[in-house]
C-alpha cells in the first residue's frame, strides 16, 4: 500500500500525504519484524524480499537516493543468505526483481552493480543462437569489422547481443508475437551487468560506445513510466562521454556508430528540438558527410547498430527531420566548411 500511496503523492518523504506515511511506517515495522525473526527463512522469504524491493522502488520515485542504497544493500545480505541470485525462484520473477532494484541504482548512482562481482559470463548471450536473421547490409558488416579490429570483445560482444535483441523485437512486433518474461528478464541481466561492470576511462571512443550502449539498454530494460528523466546521472555520462569523443577522436569512426551515437542521446533524454548545439551540428556534419537524404536511409543505418523501431521512431525521427531541416535553411556550407576543417 505505501510503493501506491508514494507513486500516487509522488515528491519527496517530506511531501507525502499523511495516510503515505502510514502506510510507510507501518510497513517499515512489518518489514523489521520480519527480520528480527529467529527463524531465518522468514527473514530470508520471498515476501521478505518483495517488501524491501517496493520499498527501494518508492524511494527511487520519491529521489530518496540513500535509502535506495540502503534497501539494495539489504537485498543484498538477504539474497547471499538465500545461497545468491541463482538460488531465487525463477517461477515468479524474484531473481528479475532483485537484479532489477541493483541494476536501476547502479544507473543511478553511477556505481557498480552489487550483485554477480565475480560471476560475470562475459561472452555473448544470444547473438551466436541464430535466432533472427536480419542483415543490414552494407552497413552492418562494416560496422563489425571495425569494431573487431578496435574494441575490446567484451564490449562489442555486448552490442552483438543488443543489436540481436533490438532485431528480434522488432520482428516480434511485426508478427505481433511476444518475447517471453523469462528470456527478456534474462538477456537484460546478461547485457546490464556485463557493461555496468566495464569501464574504459582512457579510451574516448570505447567509453563513449559502452556508455550509449547502456543509454539504449535502460530505454528498452529499465523504463520508468511517468518519470521523465529516471537516470539523470547516466545521462550526464553520456554527454560528457560524447563531447570527449568529439572532441579528441584522432580514429575514422564509421557513419553508423557516429549517426547511431550523435542520434541516440535526441532518443534516450526525449529531447525536443532546440536552437543548434554542438551534439546538433555533429549530427547535422555526420548526415552531409555521409549524403543521407531520407528518414529511411537513416534509419536503416541506425537498425545495423541497435534500434528498436516502436520504441526508438517517436524521438529519432524527429530530430533526424530537424537536422535535414537546418542543412535545408543553409546550414549545409557551415557543416560543410566545419567537416572540413575537422578532416583537414
Amino acid at each position: 500500500m505505501f510503493s501506491i500511496q508514494a507513486f500516487t503523492d509522488g515528491g519527496s518523504y517530506n511531501q507525502l500525504s499523511r495516510r503515505a506515511c502510514l502506510h510507510y511506517s507501518k510497513t517499515f515495522q512489518l518489514l523489521q519484524a520480519r527480520l528480527d525473526e529467529l527463524d531465518q527463512t522468514v527473514a530470508t522469504s520471498d515476501t521478505t524480499i518483495m517488501v524491501v524491493f517496493f520499498l527501494a522502488s518508492a524511494a527511487e520515485l520519491m529521489e530518496d537516493y540513500a535509502t535506495v542504497e540502503n534497501h539494495v544493500k539489504g537485498l543484498e545480505k538477504i539474497v547471499n543468505l538465500r545461497g545468491g541470485v541463482r538460488a531465487l525462484n525463477t517461477h515468479n520473477n524474484m531473481q528479475a526483481k532483485v537484479c532489477r532494484a541493483d541494476l536501476s541504482y547502479a544507473l543511478l548512482s553511477g556505481q557498480q552493480p552489487r550483485l554477480f562481482r565475480d560471476e560475470i559470463q562475459w561472452s555473448c548471450f544470444i547473438a551466436d543462437r541464430n535466432l533472427t536473421q536480419c542483415s543490414h547490409q552494407p552497413h552492418d558488416a562494416y560496422v563489425h569489422t571495425f569494431l573487431e579490429a578496435t574494441v575490446d570483445k567484451r564490449l562489442h560482444d555486448a552490442l552483438r547481443d543488443l543489436h540481436t535483441f533490438s532485431c528480434i523485437s522488432n520482428l516480434a512486433y511485426q508478427t505481433t508475437r511476444k518475447l517471453s518474461p523469462e528470456i527478456y528478464n534474462e538477456i537484460m541481466i546478461s547485457i546490464l551487468y556485463r557493461l555496468t561492470n566495464l569501464s574504459f576511462e582512457s579510451d574516448p571512443f570505447q567509453e563513449a560506445l559502452r556508455i550509449g550502449l547502456l543509454a539504449i539498454s535502460s530505454t528498452l530494460f529499465m523504463q520508468r513510466q511517468f518519470v521523465e528523466h529516471p537516470y539523470d546521472h547516466l545521462l550526464n555520462l553520456h554527454r560528457k562521454a560524447l563531447l570527449k569523443l568529439r572532441e579528441s577522436t584522432d580514429i575514422d569512426i564509421p557513419v553508423p556508430i557516429v549517426l547511431w551515437l550523435t542520434m541516440l542521446l535526441h532518443v534516450v533524454e526525449n529531447r525536443e528540438p532546440s536552437p543548434p548545439d554542438w551534439l546538433s551540428i555533429w549530427l547535422d556534419e555526420v548526415i552531409f558527410r555521409a549524403g543521407i537524404d531520407s528518414w529511411h536511409q537513416a534509419h536503416e543505418i541506425l537498425r545495423s547498430m541497435v534500434w528498436v523501431n516502436f520504441v526508438h521512431d517517436r524521438c529519432g525521427m524527429p530530430a533526424f527531420e530537424a537536422a535535414m531541416l537546418r542543412l535545408e535553411r543553409g546550414a549545409g556550407s557551415e557543416v560543410e566548411k566545419a567537416s572540413s576543417k575537422q578532416h583537414a
